[in-house]
Order: C-alpha cells, then sequence, then structure tokens
C-alpha cells in the first residue's frame, strides 16, 4: 500500500502488525539529531580533507545505519506497515541515553541556522565552515557580500558531505540566500552551484536533496532541476494546488503540513467545508501522484498528537516528535484503527493543466499557504542575517 522510498534504501514492510522494526527509514527533515550528535563524532578524514581542497577521492560513501526497536503489538509497530516513520529531531530530545527509542540520526538538513548552530557548537562539524573559509575559490573574490556569500555556500557542501557519510538517508540542503524563494533562474544558478561542489567532493548525488519552497517560481526550478538529475524536496505545501504543481514537476519529495492546515482553516471558517482539510490535501496528493504515476513521496509533517498521525496512516513519511513516537511505542496497536489514506478515493478532480502564475498565487491567498511562506520569509531572513554577521565576526582580521 505504500510506495517503495524514494527517501531510503530501507522501504515499508509488508503489512502485518506482528512483526520487529528494522533500522528506521530516513528523510532530510532530522537536521537537529545529525548536528547534535555528530558535533563530537569522528568524520572520515577522506571527508575533511576533500573539504579543504576539493580533492577528488575515489573512496565511496560509507552509510553508518543504526537499529532501533519498536516493542511488538504495538501502536509504533503497527505504523511502520503502511508509512515510514521520521524522526523530527526539532522537537525532539538528542540525548539518545535519555531518549525513550533511539532512532539516531538518519538524515540531516543543512540551512543557514544548523551551520551557524554547528560552527558555534565547535566540534568536527565546525570544520565545514573553517574548510570553507580557506577555499581558494573564494580567495579571489574581492567584494565583500559577494566572499561572504561564497564561504557559506561552500559550507553549506561541506557539512552536507560530512553528513552524507553520517546517515542512512538522504541530506536536504537549503539554498543560500533564502530570499530567492521568487527567482526561479537564481534557484537554478544556486542549485546547480550547489551540485557541482557535492560533486567536487564525490557525494553521491543519491544522497543529496536540494530543500527549494512551494512558491510558483520554486516549482518551476524544481521541474527544470529534476528533468537534470538534480534530486528536490518541496517544502511549505498547504493546499492541493502546490501539491499537484510539485507532483507535476516530479519533486521527489513533497512536504505537507497537517495540523498547520486545520489550524488555519479553523481560524478562517468558510474557505472549506471539510471537517478535515489537512486529511484531504494529504489523501489527494496521494491519490494525483498515484494517477499521475509519479515518482514523488509525500511527507505529512506538523502532526501533534499520535491520533494525528493514525489519521494521515499510509502516507509515504510521517514526520513525529520523539514524544509521539514514546507514546505511539507505548500504545497498543489497535490503537491504530483500520483506516488507511492511500486506499481512501480523492474527492477532488485528477485535472492535470498547469495553473497560471496567478491563478497559483489566487490558490495561495485562499489557504494557508500565503500566510504560513511568508513567516517562513522571515523566519528564513533573519537567520541568514545571523549567519552572515557570524561570518563577518569569524573573518575579522584573517585573509577572508
Amino acid at each position: 500500500r505504500s510506495r517503495a522510498s524514494a527517501i531510503s534504501p530501507v522501504p515499508p514492510r509488508a503489512h502485518t502488525h506482528a512483526h520487529t522494526m528494522h533500522a528506521m527509514t530516513s528523510h532530510a527533515t532530522l537536521a537537529h539529531a545529525a548536528l547534535t550528535t555528530h558535533s563530537t563524532s569522528q568524520a572520515p578524514r577522506g571527508v575533511l580533507s576533500r573539504i579543504v581542497n576539493s580533492a577528488p577521492s575515489s573512496r565511496a560513501v560509507r552509510v553508518v545505519p543504526r537499529a532501533a526497536s519498536a516493542p511488538a503489538g504495538s501502536a509504533l509497530d503497527a505504523l511502520q506497515a503502511f508509512s515510514n516513520v521520521v524522526l523530527d529531531a526539532k522537537k525532539s530530545v538528542l540525548d539518545d541515553a535519555r531518549a525513550g527509542l533511539d532512532l539516531g540520526p538518519k538524515a540531516g538538513v543543512v540551512s543557514a541556522s544548523v551551520l551557524a548552530m554547528a560552527s558555534r557548537a565547535g566540534g568536527r562539524d565546525a570544520g565545514a565552515l573553517e574548510g570553507a573559509m580557506v577555499y581558494d575559490k573564494c580567495d579571489i573574490v574581492t567584494a565583500e557580500p559577494v566572499k561572504y556569500e561564497c564561504v557559506i555556500d561552500k559550507a553549506m557542501v561541506n557539512l552536507a558531505a560530512m553528513w552524507a557519510e553520517r546517515v542512512e538517508g538522504r541530506v536536504a540542503v537549503e539554498l543560500f540566500p533564502t530570499s530567492m524563494a521568487d527567482d526561479t533562474d537564481a534557484l537554478l544558478v544556486k542549485a546547480r552551484h550547489y551540485a557541482n561542489m557535492a560533486r567536487d567532493l564525490k557525494i553521491v548525488p543519491e544522497k543529496l536533496l536540494f530543500k527549494i519552497p512551494a512558491t510558483y517560481a520554486g516549482i518551476e526550478a524544481v521541474k527544470t532541476l529534476e528533468a537534470e538529475g538534480i534530486s528536490c524536496h518541496v517544502s511549505d505545501v498547504y493546499c492541493a494546488e502546490q501539491a499537484r504543481a510539485a507532483i507535476d514537476a516530479n519533486a521527489t519529495v513533497v512536504q505537507l503540513y497537517y495540523s498547520r492546515v486545520n489550524a488555519w482553516h479553523k481560524a478562517n471558517p468558510g474557505k472549506t467545508t471539510s471537517a478535515d482539510p489537512g486529511y484531504d490535501l494529504a489523501r489527494d496528493a496521494l491519490a494525483y501522484a498515484r494517477v499521475r504515476k509519479a515518482k514523488t513521496k509525500i511527507m505529512v509533517a506538523s502532526l501533534h498528537n499520535k491520533d494525528a498521525v493514525f489519521r494521515v496512516l499510509g502516507v509515504d513519511y510521517v514526520l513525529v516528535s520523539q514524544r509521539i513516537i514514546d507514546e505511539m511505542a507505548k500504545a497498543p496497536a489497535s490503537d491504530v484503527g483500520e483506516t488507511i489514506i492511500s486506499d481512501a478515493p480523492s474527492s477532488s478532480s485528477s485535472s492535470t493543466a498547469a495553473l497560471s502564475k496567478k491563478a497559483f498565487d489566487d490558490a495561495l491567498a485562499n489557504s494557508p499557504a500565503k500566510t504560513e511562506l511568508a513567516i517562513a520569509r522571515r523566519r528564513n531572513a533573519a537567520a541568514d542575517g545571523d549567519l552572515m554577521n557570524y561570518i563577518k565576526e569569524k573573518t575579522v582580521g584573517l585573509n577572508v
């Protein structure tokens, strides 16, 4: 009932409630787990040397899986027969000794805020920025803003390279600066630049995703990048028009937000007659991907309790906090219920007609998307500015 995983080498298992959980599947949203756990670990020397000088290396990427187990007969055990469970480490206890279940860092997302955290924390991951500060292609740049952006770009890819050798699944990289969200050409230039730097570091292409928001320009960029073999993770999807456009663009992953969608519609009555618009969005995106025979995998985030997780049972990926994982591990399998979202028929049209920019923007304005994208822009702009200021402080007195 679930399609094979495009994110992790471990697909969902056969549909049975009596089994023991194998290694967890992975995805690009586990940034802080990878950051916290890895900041004191020993990165392979081959990666560190390549980060500084981009020298070719014949050594294959080493994937180090970490096992976790769910109690047999538990709701968590049952859930995994239908959906891949992904730990949202930004909301979890990151100390393995205190976590109820050690899911471990199975993937990572590299962003401005994560890079700043890694650099300030010290340890091995701080080497991503340190290597970028002596990158010869940045040395020849004289204009300060351009030089700083060059250093940040290299550091982002350096950190992705370090994590790609540590995690079982993929690493997603946000494109800096995030202000490019409405500029297709800028997104294309930056994604290709990152992909080329990743190639210089010998990162296996299948280990990377480039995370791009579901603006009209962003989806146009995704369409071109996917056609070029550059895998993309489309985020900030809050309405059917965004989801369908991203699926038509052949995005590798499309990320929806269940509780945020429902909360917005509750605060803005009259926009829908549905009692559960978050469910409808996930159900219809799955159905549309199936009709289109698309490779796209649907991830649902913003799941605030275990009942919300069970509600979307059958999507490709559910992004959940450590608290909810522990709750599901203690709950009986019977709590999961019998409803499988991937079996439910879509309630909307299967038309594949492309939307004009105006029609797309109108759809955003009549859904949570416009508000949520604006919130994300402000948050990302603050993170970008913080990282830029940190780079400036680090380079005082240095020839960078």
